[in-house]
């Protein structure tokens, strides 16, 4: 992305297009993020289950201590979180500028507009 504005219509389309190619990717990474997500829940889940299960002990002591023989993949479900909250996080600063840069274009091709239909004017 540049650091100046477009300076033309057809430069600032290009940019919304890069943007929405941006947005696409960015989408599937997070369909993807999604569903390791899911199945990292679910091996946790099932690995505290059976580490509950078979722990003897009060009901406290068992949860302790499988809350203790998990916490490994726990960890790994919290990242993974992080990291789905992070693309999720992208994609709206993603749309953010996506809707900027509509702004923006949209102001140019009026300018350039008035600018035709007006010769002479300056600002």
């Amino acid at each position: 992305m540049n650091d100046r504005p477009p300076l033309s219509p057809s430069e600032a389309a290009a940019t919304l297009w890069q943007i929405e190619q941006d947005i696409d990717t960015e989408t599937q990474e997070l369909v993807r993020l999604r569903g390791q997500y899911a199945g990292l829940l679910r091996a946790h889940r099932l690995d505290f289950a059976q580490a509950f299960l078979n722990t003897s002990g009060s009901m406290d002591f068992r949860r302790r201590r499988a809350e203790e023989l998990t916490i490994d993949s726990w960890h790994a479900v919290q990242v993974h979180e992080q990291l789905v909250e992070a693309s999720k996080d992208k994609l709206k600063a993603l749309r953010d500028r996506s809707e900027i840069g509509r702004a923006i274009n949209s102001n140019l091709k009026e300018e350039l507009r008035f600018t035709a239909s007006n010769p002479g004017w300056t600002a």
